[in-house]
């Protein structure tokens, strides 16, 4: 079994491999986005690779002429999909324009020659005359080109092209302008990072949270920031961290002595937030601190997860240049 496994991967297509292979197949290759791409009759036919799924999707944005047509395309491709089931193809139909992706393993000459089938299947299709080429965004009938937005190679019109280009730099502008008051984000932050502090000793009294209140700590101090500082930057999301970690810290403890205090009252004591604090803190000296550790430990794991969702989120959400034309 184990030696099966062995030798399926070594059979598995690299991405040197596959863009080899693409090339020969007369396709060119994008190697920041991995893919290989090709224009023919207008349409243009994108096939991308993932070496770590070792899987391949080829996607192909088109529009019936008329119902015949697109009934006929239909047939078309579930007949090829009838013939070739290691193909994982789904096709989406709306008002005429059709959408297809096909996905498929390839780990063998086999798949190989599956995947020149595939190729040759959508060129005469598209040269079937039957559907004609559109752009992606829009979904209208006019030439286009293919540019790499962010880190995807996509078929657009120019009038789409020109429309995402003026957002991204509208959106730079009012970025790049937004002057960024530290002073107030600090203020914000540390109020935003108390309230929650205030919400997890509460909620702490009501069930065990395992440090998983944090989050409301770490979350209040951000949006705390970014309110009252108008612009959130890397430097305020460390600073943010750095507030949230030391808050969640004292919550922690005034958790625990608000408990024993509790505590004490229940077993009629009388309200005793002295006595309660003694207890915690002769507690934590004797080693209670390392039964608390596990706790510690989820809450500033959570914590330094928000601060890298933060950073990975600003990555994504930052308007996408759009590059020339590649064909």
């Amino acid at each position: 079994m184990f030696e099966s496994e062995r030798s399926k991967r070594s059979e598995c297509m690299t991405e040197s491999e596959f863009q080899e292979f693409m090339i020969i197949m007369g396709y060119r290759f994008h190697e920041k986005t991995k893919t290989a791409f090709n224009s023919f009759e207008g349409f243009r036919n994108l096939i991308e690779f993932s070496e770590k799924e070792n899987r391949y999707s080829l996607a192909l944005d088109c529009i019936g002429k008329s119902a015949e047509q697109l009934s006929q395309v239909k047939e078309q491709i579930r007949a090829f999909h009838t013939e070739h089931k290691n193909h994982v193809i789904r096709s989406g139909y709306q008002d005429k324009r059709i959408q297809i992706v096909m996905k498929m393993t390839i780990d063998s000459d086999i798949d190989k020659e599956e995947l020149k089938a595939l190729v040759h299947f959508m060129t005469e299709l598209c040269r079937s005359g039957n559907l004609a080429p559109v752009c992606r965004v829009c979904s209208r009938e006019r030439k286009t080109g293919l540019y790499v937005v962010g880190k995807e190679v996509t078929a657009l019109c120019e009038a789409c092209v020109g429309r995402k280009r003026r957002l991204y730099e509208k959106r730079k502008n009012v970025f790049l302008n937004k002057t960024q008051n530290m002073p107030g984000g600090l203020a914000g932050a540390v109020f935003g990072a108390c309230l929650g502090a205030v919400l997890y000793v509460l909620l702490y009294q009501l069930f065990p949270m395992m440090g998983a209140g944090s989050l409301l700590i770490v979350g209040l101090s951000f949006l705390g920031f970014v309110v009252t500082g108008s612009r959130a930057t890397r430097k305020s999301a460390v600073i943010c961290e750095v507030i949230s970690v030391v808050t969640f810290l004292l919550a922690e403890y005034f958790a625990l002595v608000l408990s024993s205090a509790i505590e004490i009252e229940r077993l009629g004591g009388g309200i005793a937030v002295a006595e309660a604090v003694d207890i915690i803190n002769k507690s934590l000296y004797e080693g209670g601190l390392l039964s608390l550790l596990p706790e510690l430990i989820v809450g500033l794991v959570l914590i330094a997860a928000a601060g890298v969702a933060y950073f990975l989120k600003r990555k994504y959400t930052r308007p996408m240049k759009i590059s020339k034309n590649i064909l």
